[in-house]
């Protein structure tokens, strides 16, 4: 493996550290010195005094030459630890070894590349590895490590920036603020220019940090903004959540189709200098925020005209339209998934959608069991006639299969 992809930062940065430092961790001591943050707690941590000099670098998780992955996790006392993955492409739980000075290691030949939430289980308890990185996933907080590919398009390269900026905002349907990450491209600052805006939301379980942290979609616009391949634009990432507190801690979800389109989309066009019409607007979502993103986009085809739907739950199967059978995760057979909304005005022909949609690309991983029927499901409405387009690639529900559909989203917008 290449040493400047194996060895890119944005394989190893993470939300707590932007350029970790790696210094290996010593023995617990009961020799506390006073200025010690956890002096006086009676709480013995592992000592983490950086290094002076010339040091080796001691990753949780470092990717080696031959694409295997070499885990390390600090553990004295423990009789046995283990790590387990999270997510179709790392199955199973793997032991980890004793090597000397209270460290454990283990090398993972089978695991693909690709990003992958992960947690360890020391003597039979699950914990967390404080030296690997953190992000927010399946509704609890995860360690992950990634394992780079032999693709670059989402890595850290010498290319002009962005800026993402982190926006507050008050939602008056919810009484409550809104936090939105907000990229804007390499130049914005010093032109006058309007740019397009896309929206995207991230799955369930999940919050709007993941598509910057996790996504690295700021690269991937970097990137592709620089080699000439997409338009430059705007991007917001956003929660889907829309909790109004209706008396004390007792909570209930507005709608958030009318957060976006009525509160979040004008506060962007009052605060940045975008193009504010439908024309130069798009909504995308992964999983639970494709069907959102769905929704969004159907329903209220006024302010959005490009749609982008990746590893959607909810298929895109359209009453009288498609007959493949699609998603059953709510037991029985034939289910339909409570956020997936027929719009049987918006496809009462091709000539109707094709009038108010613009770019409408749905998205799976091939190993993903939604893509068999998706996949499906939008030929039929090609077939048709309807403008939309299915995209695949190898992978599982899994965040290296997001990249690549926002990569190839933004490549098709504003054109």
């Amino acid at each position: 493996m290449k040493k400047e992809i194996r060895d890119n930062q944005a394989i190893y940065e993470n939300p707590l550290n932007f350029d970790q430092v790696y210094t290996a961790l010593g023995p617990t001591s009961e020799d506390r010195n006073p200025i010690d943050p956890a002096y006086g707690c009676n709480v013995l941590l592992p000592s983490m005094a950086p290094a002076r000099g010339e040091y080796e670098a001691v990753h949780a998780a470092r990717t080696l030459d031959d694409g295997s992955v070499e885990i390390t996790f600090y553990a004295p006392d423990a009789h046995r630890v283990e790590i387990a993955g999270i997510g179709g492409s790392m199955k199973g739980r793997y032991d980890l070894e004793k090597t000397g000075n209270g460290y454990w290691k283990t090398k993972l030949s089978d695991v693909g590349s690709g990003f992958h939430y992960c947690v360890f289980i020391v003597d039979g308890v699950f914990t967390y590895n404080p030296t690997m990185p953190f992000g927010f996933g399946n509704h609890y907080v995860l360690n992950y490590f990634e394992v780079p590919g032999e693709e670059d398009y989402y890595l850290l390269k010498d290319v002009p920036h962005g800026s993402v900026r982190m926006e507050i905002m008050r939602s008056p349907s919810c009484g409550r603020y809104r936090n939105l990450y907000v990229y804007t491209p390499y130049g914005y600052d010093t032109s006058n220019r309007r740019y397009p805006v896309l929206h995207i939301l991230h799955g369930g379980g999940e919050n709007e940090i993941g598509w910057f942290w996790q996504g690295k979609l700021n690269y991937i616009a970097d990137n592709l903004i620089a080699e000439g391949k997409c338009e430059e634009m705007i991007i917001v990432a956003s929660s889907f959540s829309a909790p109004h507190e209706v008396r004390d801690n007792v909570f209930v979800n507005e709608s958030f189709i009318s957060v976006m389109a009525d509160e979040i989309v004008p506060f962007i066009d009052e605060r940045f200098r975008t193009i504010a019409d439908r024309d130069h607007r798009a909504i995308a979502g992964l999983s639970a925020g494709g069907s959102m993103a769905r929704q969004i986009g159907h329903s209220r085809t006024e302010v959005f005209r490009n749609l982008g739907q990746f590893s959607c739950g909810g298929g895109f199967a359209v009453k009288g339209r498609t007959v493949t059978e699609g998603f059953q995760g709510y037991g029985a057979k034939g289910a339909v998934n409570p956020m997936d909304k027929v719009y049987s005005d918006l496809f009462s022909s091709p000539e109707e959608y094709n009038a108010k949609m613009g770019v409408t690309f749905i998205t799976c991983g091939t190993q993903d069991p939604r893509h068999e029927y998706t996949s499906k499901q939008v030929e039929e409405l090609a077939s048709q006639g309807f403008n939309v387009e299915y995209g695949c690639c190898p992978g599982y529900h899994e965040w290296d299969v997001w990249r690549w559909s926002a990569k190839e989203f933004m490549q098709r917008l504003f054109r």
